[in-house]
């Protein structure tokens, strides 16, 4: 293994070396009884068991596991070594700032290692290394081959998040020329509005030059005073045409940005819908609302900028300095002396504001997130009576958005007067070098004045350029955060051949299925189970034990690390999503509903089913009785969240919702939880009808309800423990029975 001073190379698999260890570890080895050569795995630490930062190793031999800090005596700088045989079980304890890689012998947990939270995903890996070793599955090495998700793998900069886009890699480049190619669509209306903008240059450099006519030929020599009434004219007419193509150009260019901000939110609202449930369960919600609302408008700010501000400015720098040198290429050079000022300011003005933009707009977004906690969860909130504690946390988060935001304003407003003073003098400097000029009669006053005309156009559009700098930084983080959700890959991917299943008989099979939401932290480990065609199967077990884990891989809400789900014997992976999920009917433990009428919940699934079919559901949910009690029946609207309705007629209405789709495969996750005893009887009745000739499952904490279930499972630490029917696992007298016992004790004690 390398030592922790040798650089890893960006992207590449966690530094694991099987036989290459440094020599100062190698020496330590036969010490404890280690030859070198024996050694599998050893991986470096940077804490020792004090939490000081120090050196440290674990090693992993075919026997033995040892944690070692060079340099430290035995017994404080060993650990173990430990007898792989007699080790019951490996974990990663997660502490404060640090964690340590335990052993249990003896039913007692012992400590190998400590290290930071930088090296928690190696030693993840290698806890998980060592289970599957003592598991015997084949190449346990290849959980060291797997690339750093946690790391770019192109520059190797930390990411904000697993696998996550990276945002050093996100070039403004890229992001301008991405940009850019949103406008492909409406291509003849940008080279529209580009001979559009190029006219209007064109009537912006005529005054000045008329104005030297009408000094030199009119007002001075008077030699040709009949041109006065023209030429004021064709001022006026120039002023007038270019008011014109002033409206014309903002038309255009708001009817071209409003359509690329359509389209673009559309797209980000299809790819958030389209991302895995994994993504958003990661994800502020407030966040998410901030870049689809808020951020895409910059991009109707682009378009009006390109149209109105940055190109216009850049054809009329041009344009202008065409005119100087034209006039006078001497003075013309006067008019550069401020430009490199300019350019290194803005450099500066970049590299300082851009940074602070960032940041203002992370503190938008976690403001946003806490607002949207808090709204949601206001009953909460008045229950415990946190009220001030909520306005205090609001008030801290704003105060770090107004932090941010005064940074990146008092940088502006610095900027900005020294620019304008750099341009202020730039004037005088014409002014006293064209003035000498006219005084000498190298160029005559009309001259003078076209050229200061043209010299006060040339500073404007270039203070404007250092505006659109400030403007950009805005547009690039926005445009960075937009784009970072449309570059997210979905774990979840549609298959490239999907199978198309002619009918769903409900027959599903778990194979040596394993999954966690953290992959080194497995909730189901070793899943292998099937449920027959019809069959109606309990799933119980402690709270944490994988229950509804194991319906989010039945409706491939997730995909399993290792092992596979079937339907029908196809894999889950094969179908299409929305095909799987036509077939499933799901009913989760905590319903939603949407602000709506009760009809447009209840057929959420079924868009196009009629008012008979929606009733008929409501029935079999008994939920039709207190519907018809409500103001407008069917008709009426809820509120945020089913708000209007009791937790048990919410939970009755989603099991409608469920039974209107009519799914080959039924789940109820805790669907009686929230309803009274009368209520799920009635329920229970209902299902016993429904359920004949399909698939359903049915999670519980109420055993009661199981009872005519044809299978139970149990889960303990996600693995299946025990299967039968009750009366089975009553006799077994182990998981199920002490579950049911303790639930018969404790309905005693509420009597």
């Amino acid at each position: 293994m390398k030592s922790n001073d040798v650089p890893r190379e960006p992207g590449a698999a966690l530094g694991i070396a099987y036989r290459d260890i440094p020599d100062r570890l190698a020496a330590e080895l036969p010490r404890l009884g280690i030859p070198p050569e024996q050694v599998e795995v050893a991986m470096p630490g940077d804490l020792d068991m004090t939490g000081r930062a120090h050196e440290s190793w674990v090693v992993v031999t075919p026997t033995h596991v040892v944690g070692i800090v060079p340099g430290y005596p035995a017994p404080e700088g060993v650990f173990g070594p430990y007898e792989r045989s007699k080790i019951e079980k490996y974990r990663v304890f997660r502490g404060v700032g640090s964690n340590f890689l335990q052993v249990r012998t003896e039913r007692l947990f012992l400590d190998v290692i400590r290290f930071s939270n930088r090296h928690r995903e190696e030693f993840d890996r290698v806890r998980l290394y060592l289970e599957e070793s003592k598991e015997g599955k084949p190449e346990p090495l290849r959980v060291f081959e797997k690339p750093n998700p946690w790391v770019c793998p192109v520059c190797g900069l930390a990411l904000p998040g697993r696998n996550a886009v990276c945002p050093r890699c996100a070039h403004e480049g890229e992001l301008m020329a991405r940009t850019m190619g949103l406008m492909r669509p409406y291509a003849i209306y940008v080279a529209g509005l580009l001979v559009l903008m190029l006219c209007g240059v064109s009537l912006d450099l005529l005054p000045p030059y008329l104005t030297r006519i009408l000094v030199d030929d009119v007002l001075t020599s008077k030699s040709r005073a009949n041109l006065l009434i023209w030429l004021v004219l064709a001022l006026a007419g120039a002023s007038f045409l270019r008011a014109l193509l002033n409206i014309a150009i903002g038309r255009m260019s708001t009817a071209i940005g409003t359509k690329v901000t359509y389209n673009l939110r559309s797209r980000l609202q299809a790819k958030l819908a389209q991302l895995s449930v994994d993504f958003h369960d990661r994800s502020s919600l407030g966040s998410l609302i901030t870049r689809l609302i808020h951020d895409v408008d910059y991009f109707h700010g682009f378009v009006q900028q390109m149209a109105q501000g940055f190109f216009v400015n850049i054809l009329l720098v041009l344009g202008i300095g065409v005119m100087l040198f034209k006039l006078n290429p001497g003075l013309a050079l006067y008019v550069l002396i401020p430009i490199p000022f300019v350019v290194v300011g803005t450099w500066f003005f970049w590299h300082i504001i851009y940074p602070r933009y960032y940041r203002f707009w992370d503190s938008q977004s976690k403001l946003a997130a806490l607002l949207n906690g808090m709204l949601s969860g206001i009953r909460t909130v008045k229950a415990f009576a946190q009220e001030e504690r909520e306005q205090k946390r609001f008030q801290d988060a704003a105060q770090a958005s107004r932090d941010a935001r005064r940074a990146v304003d008092q940088s502006t407003a610095t900027f900005l007067p020294v620019f304008g003073y750099v341009f202020g003098l730039g004037g005088l400097i014409i002014w006293y070098a064209g003035g000498r000029r006219v005084l000498e009669g190298q160029i005559t006053l009309g001259t003078m004045m076209a050229f200061l005309g043209y010299v006060g156009m040339f500073y404007g559009p270039i203070s404007a350029l250092t505006m659109f700098s400030n403007w950009l930084t805005g547009f690039l983080t926005a445009g960075q955060r937009i784009f970072e959700i449309l570059d997210t890959h979905s774990h979840v991917q549609e298959p490239v051949k999907p199978v198309t299943l002619p009918g769903v008989t409900g027959r599903i099979e778990f194979r040596h299925a394993t999954f966690g939401y953290d992959p080194y932290q497995p909730v189901l480990k070793d899943i292998s189970m099937v449920i027959e065609p019809g069959q109606t199967v309990g799933i119980v077990g402690k709270s944490g034990s994988g229950k509804t884990t194991l319906i989010n891989l039945i409706c491939r809400f997730y995909d399993p690390q290792d092992g596979n789900v079937f339907l029908d014997n196809v894999d889950v992976r094969d179908l299409r999503n929305a095909a799987l999920r036509r077939h499933v009917g799901l009913v989760l433990q905590e319903p939603f509903l949407f602000r709506a009428t009760i009809a447009e919940n209840i057929a959420y699934g079924r868009p196009d089913a009629r008012p008979r079919e929606i009733i008929d559901a409501a029935c079999a949910a008994n939920c039709h009785e207190f519907i018809m009690k409500q103001p407008s029946g069917y008709d009426t609207r809820l509120g945020e969240r089913g708000a209007g309705l009791s937790g048990g007629e919410r939970q009755r209405i989603s099991i409608a919702r469920a039974l209107l789709c009519d799914p080959a495969i039924l789940i109820l996750d805790e669907a009686t939880s929230n309803v009274d005893t009368e209520s799920e009887q009635e329920i229970q009745k209902a299902l016993s009808v429904l359920v004949r000739g399909r698939t359903t499952i049915i999670i519980a904490h109420r055993l009661s309800t199981l009872k005519n279930s044809d299978i139970i499972y149990v889960l303990d630490d996600g693995r299946i423990v025990e299967n039968g029917s009750h009366e089975h696992l009553m006799e077994i007298k182990g998981h199920y029975h002490n579950l049911v016992m303790i639930q018969t004790r404790l309905t005693k004690l509420e009597d």
